[in-house]
């Protein structure tokens, strides 16, 4: 049962012409109208100006009112997003990932989705199978990019983004987060035939960056109040950034650590990098969804939180950071993330 606010009442009496019983078994029979197609939102209309005698037929010039009423109606009624029931509509669940964002969402040589990340959505799929009892159930890869990423979570064009995004609390205004799934670092990372010790060597340099994510910011907040002068070369995705600096355009490329980390042990001989400087801050990073979905939220939590209660984290970490020549040890802000798992998103 929904509200009955006399103001929303009155709106659909107006628009309807119908009385105000009628008006208020309209809104609650309506009150997933925003989910409907055109076509089904007009029968709904019909059926209740018509219905018994009650009421009079909209005029169809008269139409637009009436559905302007109903989409806010409608937007009103809806208290939460349930993204089960549309993974049971679709049939499939729809796993956002990176194209260039190892060792957390990559694409590999034969096009497949990959990465620290993905192997905990495909936990999270798995779950969402057995939840709405389907085995069946599709898995469908879609690529996002940093800037698309956010909008492809609240629009619906995936489930879940299974990528390297932080926890922030201005992001948490649109998006939902998991429980914090790794915990990483910003920094510089430059050739070590650069010799570039401290943050002080850069100062006057160009610098590449992804843009729209939270190391561009930090790095212009950093530049600007240690006097560096830094010069900000965008780039749109990370792999764009670590081959500027690989061929000498830039002087370094600023991201977390563990992407970094992940470029560099790609590279033909990752032991020609190093990391510039100290940290520029410790960011939480954590699976996207849409928010207000109290139902996937508690599944989201148990899948993670079942990880890291059984030290299956562990050894996603170990596969993905603790083998080949370049190796990122487990840190001792993931180790206490796994004791004590939060949401919490920094500003």
């Amino acid at each position: 049962m929904i509200s009955m606010n006399p103001d929303r009442i009155a709106v659909f009496r107006y628009a309807c012409g119908i009385g105000e019983i009628r008006a208020m078994r309209a809104i609650e029979d309506g009150s997933g109208l925003r989910k409907r197609r055109p076509r089904e939102r007009r029968r709904f209309l019909q059926i209740h100006v018509d219905r018994k005698g009650e009421g009079a037929m909209v005029p169809k010039q008269h139409w637009w009112v009436v559905m302007g009423a109903l989409v806010a109606l409608g937007s009103m009624a809806t208290a939460h997003a349930d993204t089960l029931s549309d993974i049971r509509e679709h049939g499939e669940f729809r796993l956002g990932h990176r194209e260039s964002s190892a060792p957390f969402s990559f694409v590999d040589g034969d096009g497949q989705a990959r990465g620290y990340s993905v192997d905990i959505c495909l936990k999270v799929y798995a779950a969402v199978k057995a939840e709405l009892k389907r085995p069946d159930l599709a898995l469908r890869y879609v690529m996002v990019k940093p800037a698309d990423r956010i909008t492809a979570v609240k629009d619906g064009r995936i489930d879940v983004e299974c990528g390297s995004t932080t926890n922030t609390v201005g992001r948490q205004k649109d998006v939902a987060f998991s429980f914090t799934t790794f915990v990483v670092g910003a920094r510089f990372l430059a050739k070590k035939t650069s010799n570039l010790k401290d943050l002080a060597d850069l100062r006057g340099k160009p610098v590449a960056v992804t843009e729209k994510t939270t190391t561009e910011t930090l790095v212009r907040q950093t530049s600007a109040e240690r006097n560096l002068a830094l010069k900000l070369v965008l780039v749109k995705d990370h792999a764009e950034g670590f081959a500027k600096m690989d061929s000498g355009e830039v002087a370094a490329v600023a991201n977390d650590d563990a992407l970094l980390f992940g470029l560099a042990s790609k590279a033909k001989d990752p032991s020609q990098y190093d990391f510039v400087g100290k940290y520029l801050s410790v960011e939480p990073y954590g699976i996207m969804y849409r928010k207000d979905d109290p139902g996937f939220a508690r599944l989201m939590d148990n899948v993670i939180g079942g990880l890291f209660a059984s030290g299956e984290i562990r050894a996603i970490h170990a596969k993905w950071f603790e083998s080949g020549a370049f190796r990122l040890p487990m840190s001792q802000y993931m180790k206490e993330n796994i004791k004590l798992p939060n949401k919490y998103g920094v500003p």
